[in-house]
């Protein structure tokens, strides 16, 4: 009879952990609640849940990880690193890679490549659960696996380029098992390796794709993006974000949603809120940043800063 062993229990991890986690991994970790030395606050406790680490044998580093975030925190790429990917299976992830937004939600996954020229930056807010799966093969392990290299080295003559795009179900449920309980702890290893072969799979034919659409509707989509991303305060209507992207109505929905995850107004009203976020850290009172990012009324933007955020908007605090 087979017995199944658990992932490590919930722990709980101060800045120690990821001043450890980034000297091993060349990340900047930075907790902007704690000031900036976060070596004087390296007890701190700033996360909850659980952190595994696996090497596959394709060369490829798998992080697991499932966290309650307790202090807001920001990381910065530092190393190099040939092929990246991130999944995210629940929340959501705020990135900027060389000054460009990128957000991914529940569902997605990002793939990209790193290095002194290609910096990937994260921004976590406090009260956040974060499910997430990353996969990073080290540029020293470039030859490690014939497949993976032979997959890098292809996906590099189309640009590289750094692709989002939504998860196709059965991966999503092959990574969500990885994340769980298992029959062994090589059982969990095959899992996460099968995975990745199919997200590789994917993610070179959303690679090849966005070569070749990339100055025609994906690009228009991406200025549809872009306007929600750097001004949600705006009065947007479906109508004119449809005119920017040069198709209908109808079309521009049904694409939006597969080319991002989410409708148009749900994506908008995360960039709200995300925005109001951040006047309510800076010291805005709730009226104030519900006018500034867009909202009419503060009743309507409490409620929605609550179903995202789980707490309502005067429990926000500026942070000193």
């Amino acid at each position: 009879m087979k017995t199944q062993q658990p992932l490590p229990p919930p722990q709980l991890f101060s800045v120690a952990h990821f001043l450890d986690f980034g000297a091993r991994y060349s990340i900047d970790y930075h907790f902007p609640g704690l000031g900036m030395t976060p070596a004087a606050n390296a007890a701190r406790t700033v996360m909850r849940g659980y952190v595994d680490e696996l090497t596959l044998p394709s060369g490829i580093f798998a992080t697991c990880s499932d966290l309650q975030v307790i202090e807001p925190w920001h990381s910065t790429s530092l190393g190099c690193a040939p092929l990246y990917i991130l999944v995210v299976l629940e929340g959501n992830v705020q990135l900027n890679l060389n000054g460009k937004a990128w957000r991914i939600q529940s569902g997605m996954a990002l793939a990209t490549h790193l290095g002194e020229q290609q910096v990937l930056r994260a921004c976590h807010q406090s009260d956040e659960r974060l499910v997430t799966v990353s996969l990073a093969l080290p540029a020293a392990s470039a030859a490690a696996h014939p497949a993976i290299a032979a997959h890098v080295s292809a996906w590099q003559q189309l640009g590289p380029l750094t692709t989002a795009w939504p998860v196709a179900s059965y991966v999503l449920s092959g990574l969500r098992q990885a994340q769980q309980c298992t029959t062994s702890p090589l059982a969990r290893q095959l899992t996460l390796e099968g995975a990745l072969l199919q997200l590789l799979g994917q993610q070179m034919q959303e690679s090849a794709t966005n070569n070749t659409n990339l100055r025609g509707e994906r690009l228009r989509l991406e200025q549809v993006r872009i306007i929600l991303e750097t001004a949600p305060e705006q009065p947007h209507t479906l109508e004119a974000l449809a005119r920017t992207a040069a198709m209908s109505t109808a079309s521009l929905r049904s694409k939006f949603r597969q080319a991002y995850g989410d409708s148009v107004f749900n994506y908008l009203r995360d960039c709200r809120l995300a925005l109001a976020r951040r006047y309510l850290l800076e010291g805005d009172s709730v009226q104030e940043a519900a006018w500034k990012a867009g909202y009419a009324h503060a009743t309507n933007f409490a409620t929605a800063f609550r179903r995202r955020y789980g707490i309502p908007p005067s429990d926000v605090h500026p942070v000193q």
